[in-house]
This record gives structure tokens, C-alpha cells and sequence, in this order.
């Protein structure tokens, strides 16, 4: 049981629509077919073995199904728990909104390696050039745009960073992303400030996980040979 709640924890998102009454926050997302990047912002609440939450279903049996993807430093690995700020890849067979419900995260800092990272916001948006602002490590941003199967430059676009959305961030070193003590509007760009006239992010992403071969229980049923 601890196994499948700590898969139920993961939540998808991709257009965002946040609300907050008292501690309790919503964002009600949109899952596309195809692979989907995003991440887990929300806290959920857990009543004995349920979490308060419609979308967290849908979450459990793509996660028990192998088809929930995290990226480390060894490549792409299945998420098999959730990290508060981890972004992930998730391959669905249909499209459908999903709703996290769930209070802020009580870890406020997520650790960055250095190359490549998924990761996402928590519980408000991101401005990209906050980010650089007060990580200069971070040389690139990008986002997956699942409808046209492709990659945004999420500096070039200066489009914020939107919670339960993953992305890619390139980390020139090892270091500690802090997710409080940003502003959500754009800072004012110093002229003499050469990293924040970066307009695109230097490095590319890897591709999605689609050469990643899976095996589901269903699949794995089917090869044992039968017990008689």
C-alpha cells in the first residue's frame, strides 16, 4: 500500500488554472495523448488510504502501468515515488483534464545536478528570468509542447513557468534550486548584465523517453509460462 500511494503522490499537468480558498489549492490540468511533461506542486490530502483528488487515479495506473518516466544522471529510470518539484514524462492514451488538490509543499528547495534536470514549480508561477537571476548556473529552459510534439525555448518564449508543468533546466554545476522569493512578474535586465541578456537557452534537451522499452504486468503475464 505504501508503494501505491507514493505513486498516487505523482500529478500530471499542462494548462494550469489555480485556485485558493483558505490552505487548499486546485489546479486543474489538461492531459494530452502522447507523452506529456510535467510535475508534482501540491501536497494532496490523504484520508486514511485516499487522496482527496480526482486526478490522482489516472496517475496511479499510468505509474503502474510503466508508462511514468523521471530523468536522473543515468538516463530515464521509472518513477516508482513522488519528489515535491519533480518534473516527469507520462505517456497517455487519451486527453482529459486531471485536478490536484493539495496544500503547499512544505520542502521548499529541490536539488539541481549538473547537466540536465526536470523540474517543476510549486504551488505559484515562475518568470524564467528570476530564475536566472538568482541561479546563475542555469544556462537553459525548455517546455514540451505535447499537441505539436516539439520543444519551446522557454527563454527565448519568456513565457512563465507554470506549476504541475515540467521542464528541462540545463545546470552548469551542482547546486540547490530555492522556490521562494520569487516574484511572478519580470525583473527589470541590468545593461550590464550578460547573462540576463541571454535570449535563448544554450543547450538542447534530450528527446522524450519513446526509445524507452516498458513492460507491463499485463505483458509480463502473458510470457510466464503457465503454472499447472
Amino acid at each position: 500500500m505504501k508503494f501505491i500511494l507514493s505513486i498516487l503522490l505523482i500529478v500530471l499537468s499542462a494548462v494550469t488554472v489555480i485556485a485558493d480558498h483558505n490552505d487548499v489549492r486546485v489546479i486543474i490540468p489538461v492531459m494530452y495523448e502522447g507523452w506529456n511533461l510535467l510535475g508534482f506542486s501540491l501536497t494532496p490530502t490523504v484520508v486514511g488510504d485516499s487522496v482527496l483528488s480526482s486526478g490522482y487515479g489516472a496517475i496511479m495506473i499510468a505509474a503502474l502501468d510503466n508508462r511514468v518516466f523521471y530523468f536522473n544522471q543515468d538516463g530515464y529510470a521509472f518513477a516508482d515515488s513522488a519528489i515535491m518539484g519533480e518534473g516527469f514524462w507520462l505517456k497517455s492514451f487519451t486527453s482529459a483534464p486531471l485536478i490536484q488538490e493539495g496544500a503547499k509543499p512544505i520542502e521548499r528547495t529541490h536539488k539541481l545536478y549538473e547537466g540536465w534536470n526536470i523540474i517543476s514549480p510549486l504551488e505559484k508561477e515562475i518568470h524564467p528570468q528570476n530564475l536566472l537571476s538568482s541561479h546563475d548556473m542555469i544556462n537553459s529552459i525548455w517546455r514540451w509542447d505535447t499537441v505539436n510534439y516539439r520543444y519551446h525555448d522557454v527563454l527565448a518564449d519568456q513565457g512563465h513557468m507554470t506549476p504541475g508543468v515540467g521542464y528541462w533546466v540545463y545546470s552548469e554545476v551542482e547546486d540547490t534550486l530555492f522556490y521562494d522569493g520569487f516574484s511572478q512578474s519580470a525583473p527589470p535586465i541590468p545593461p550590464s548584465s550578460s547573462k540576463w541578456s541571454t535570449s535563448k537557452s544554450q543547450e538542447t534537451p534530450p528527446d522524450p523517453p519513446t526509445a524507452v522499452r516498458w513492460e507491463t504486468w499485463a505483458r509480463v503475464k502473458a510470457e510466464l509460462p503457465l503454472q499447472r
